[in-house]
């Protein structure tokens, strides 16, 4: 093993069979924010596509859109159901990944290489999960989901 990938698989965290990149902050509703260069990328982390079983369609906002706090930023369709995507923020939107208008696909393989939008926005540290914070809350979920299907 080359010392590039050694030193990438140190950088990625797990929860159960799920990772978690330690160079992005996450929400508890399944969305890791990555800062770059002033702006903030948005992606769903490899649990929450796993969850979803699989993302069909996905209604971004437009460039230039303000989104409140709480507010709706994205809604996703899955062969389950109709999520949303919110922020615990005011947030605008500077850029979307195109991509995704004709391939939503593209998520469910790759979750975090590719993102949902970029945005501008301030958002208080402690709203947001370190890496570290986000595999323990991520695990005790699983753990509890798993615990709860046992039996079925």
């Amino acid at each position: 093993m080359d010392i590039y990938r050694y030193l990438q698989i140190l950088r990625i965290m797990k929860a159960f069979e799920f990772d978690f990149p330690d160079d992005r902050y996450y929400l508890k509703n399944h969305i890791w924010l990555k800062p770059e260069n002033g702006s903030i990328l948005i992606g769903i982390t490899e649990l929450g596509q796993s969850l979803s079983k699989g993302i069909v369609n996905i209604d971004l906002p437009e460039i230039g859109e303000s989104v409140k706090k709480g507010d709706m930023l994205i809604a996703y369709e899955t062969i389950k159901a109709v999520s949303q995507i919110t922020l615990p923020f005011d947030a605008e939107v500077i850029e979307v990944n195109e991509k995704l208008w004709e391939d939503p696909n593209i998520i469910n393989s790759d979750p975090y290489g590719e993102w949902l939008v970029k945005i501008e926005g301030e958002c208080d540290e402690k709203l947001l999960l370190n890496v570290r914070d986000a595999t323990d809350y991520y695990k005790k979920l699983i753990s509890k989901e798993r615990e709860r299907y046992a039996g079925n």
